[in-house]
Parts: C-alpha cells; structure tokens; sequence
C-alpha cells in the first residue's frame, strides 16, 4: 500500500511539472508573438504618421498651385492615408492590450474599434476577443476551485477542453483535475455517514460500555470535529453529542467539515488512534462505527497531505465560501418566507368577514372591561 501510494505521489508530480513545462512554452510563445506583433504595429503606426504628414504637404502644394485636378488627387491620397493612420493606431491599441492581459482594457478597445467602425482591424479584434474568452474561462475554472465545487469545476474544465484551451492552461487544468479528484474523495467519505439510518446511530448511543473499537473511533471522530480530549472522555459525553439536533448534529458538522481546518496534531493523535484497525474489522463489531471510521481515516490522510501549517490565505478563502453558502441559503429562505407571508395574507382577506363592524367582545365574551363603552370603543 505505501509503495503504491508512493508510485501515486510520483505519477501525480511528474504529470505537474509537464504541465507545467507545456503551460511555460505556450506563455514564452504567446509573449513572443504579443511583444512582435506590438513592434510591429508600432513601425506601421509610424510610416502611417510619416505618409499622412506627405499627403498633407502634397495638398498644400496643390492648393497653393491652383491646380484643381492635383488637389483632387491630393484629397483622395490625403483620405487614404489618414485611414490608414486611424487603422494603424487602433491595431497597436489592440496589440497593447493583448499584450497587458487586462481584461478590462481588452474590451474598452475592442469595443472602442466596433463603434468607430475601424476598418481592417477584424483579426486584431478577433485575436483580442478571443484572449478574453481564454481569460474569462480561467478565472471561471479559478473561482470554481476557490469554492470547492466539484459541479462547477467539472463545467469549467470541459468548456476549456471544448474551446481548444487545454494547451494554454495546461497548468491550471492539471491542478483542478487533481483537486477534484481529492473532493470527489473527501464527498465519499461523507457520504459514508450522511448515510447512515437513524436506527444505527441510535445503536451506537445505546451503548452503555462500547467496545474499545468503537469508542476509540468516535474519539477519533470527535476530536477531528475541534472537540477537547476532556469533552470526551467519558463515554457517555460522546452520546450526549451524538444526540444533539439541527446544526449541532453529528451528520450536519461531518458533512460540513473541511480537512484544512483540523491542526496537525490532533491529525497525528487520531492517526495514532485508529492505528491496526481497518474497515473490516470495526464493521464486524458496528457497521455504524465503520461508517465513522471510513471518513476519520480519509479526513486525517488528507490533512497530513497538506502543509503542516495551512496558508491563513487558504483558511480565509474557505471561510469566505462557507459564508457565502450560508447567504445564499438565508437569501433563499428568506424569499420563501416571504411568498408565504404574501400567500397567507391574500388567504385572510379572502376568508376575512365582509362587513366591516367589528363585534364587541367584551359584550360577546361576557367579560367587563371595567371601563365606559365610548372608553372601550377608544381603546379599540
């Protein structure tokens, strides 16, 4: 097992630094071409500059001659070089913001030689409108592995395949590839508890002296889940935890748990924990605790994957995520509420009584309010 992940480990670097070997090449090519093509660009503004200076001069000459005939052909040759001098100046904006990478930039020029109607930039425009979609589809695939979502990786790896892009992020492909497969894991895992029946949850709970097997898996458990060792040590503590409800619950807290979160120590305590035992031998004393076991074991592999200590950066961006979910579903709820707030006041004009004199309960009830009627018609 160790020499295959070894062998794993191995494939998996390997298939890093090609990609980024292939990533390095297509960036130095496209710089090169970007640096040419903006040099380029550069020369002919400047022969256009020097050409349109002709022209003017020419007509000049042609006015001051009387020459009307010459001054025709000065106008048209003036025309023709001041289209140039606009073309010329419109494609080393192109190749400028090619060449910057800025999105922002890309489509203020992009947009600038469509509404002046420049002519012969169409390829310029098409090379820049196309390296905004390649920026576009990257930052799509970097926000899908910011958040973790393995829908939205998936999407954006496939549009980036589909779009003859995979050369270019080659990289950044690699990179999400890998980290889908880690979350596809890690929401197995999870799976393996969200689960699991009431019933054997309840079996665990029932437990007044559980076997040593299971209790050292549920230690395990609840110390991943940030719990002090003086919280659990006692047997019957963990069952109090087991039975709490809503957000507090132990299938609610594992699924939202995150590997990263859990400090290196309490990863080495719980690996030292479950050490000799395996999925078969704790599911011939509990299927539930198996269950735990399962995702105990994975979530503590993962995190003694990862840096001994987590980026803050890596921490603040989970916990911007996990926020963000939280909005969304507030949000959702929230709108909910209030079509069935809407819902239930149309219901209560319908079934309200049409006249429009309320009776008096005080009379109706028997009950004395203890003051004067106009009082009570007051206080009403």
């Amino acid at each position: 097992a160790v020499v295959s992940t070894q062998s794993t480990g191995e494939a998996e670097k390997a298939a890093a630094a090609e990609a980024d070997r292939l990533a390095l090449e297509e960036l130095a090519k496209e710089a090169d071409k970007a640096t040419r093509n903006l040099l380029i660009s550069q020369k002919e503004e400047e022969m256009a500059a020097k050409d349109q200076k002709a022209a003017e001069e020419a007509l000049k000459a042609a006015k001051a001659a009387d020459d009307q005939a010459k001054i025709e052909e000065a106008q048209r040759l003036k025309k023709e070089a001041d289209e140039r001098a606009r073309t010329s100046k419109m494609i080393k904006r192109l190749n400028q913001a090619i060449q910057s990478r800025d999105i922002r930039e890309l489509e203020e020029t992009i947009g600038d030689a469509k509404k002046k109607k420049v002519l012969g930039v169409e390829e310029h425009v098409k090379e820049a409108q196309d390296l905004v979609d390649l920026l576009y589809t990257g930052m799509q695939l970097e926000n899908a592995c910011r958040d973790r979502s393995i829908e939205d990786i998936e999407t954006a790896i496939s549009r980036i395949k589909n779009a003859g892009y995979e050369t270019v992020l080659a990289k950044e492909v690699n990179e999400a590839e890998n980290l889908l497969v880690k979350l596809k894991r890690l929401e197995f895992l999870k799976r393996q508890v969200m689960e699991l029946k009431q019933q054997t949850i309840a079996e665990l709970k029932s437990y007044s002296q559980p076997p040593p097997i299971v209790k050292f898996v549920m230690t395990a458990t609840f110390l991943i889940l940030g719990h002090d060792a003086k919280e659990i040590k006692q047997w019957n503590q963990m069952v109090v935890l087991m039975g709490k409800t809503g957000k507090e619950s132990l299938k609610r807290r594992v699924q939202g748990f995150e590997p990263d979160t859990m400090s290196w120590d309490v990863a080495e305590a719980c690996r030292d924990i479950l050490a000799g035992m395996d999925t078969g031998s704790v599911a011939d004393v509990s299927a539930g605790a198996a269950a735990f076991y399962i995702w105990c074991d994975g979530m503590v592999e993962e995190r003694l994957s990862l840096p001994k200590v987590v980026p803050k950066e890596l921490k603040e961006l989970r916990r911007a995520s996990l926020n963000r979910e939280e909005s969304n579903k507030n949000l959702t709820k929230g709108r909910t509420v209030a079509v069935l707030s809407r819902r239930s006041r149309s219901r209560d004009r319908i079934e309200a009584p049409s006249s429009k004199v309320r009776p008096d309960r005080s009379k109706s009830t028997g009950k004395s309010t203890g003051k004067s009627p106009a009082a009570n018609r007051k206080r009403r």
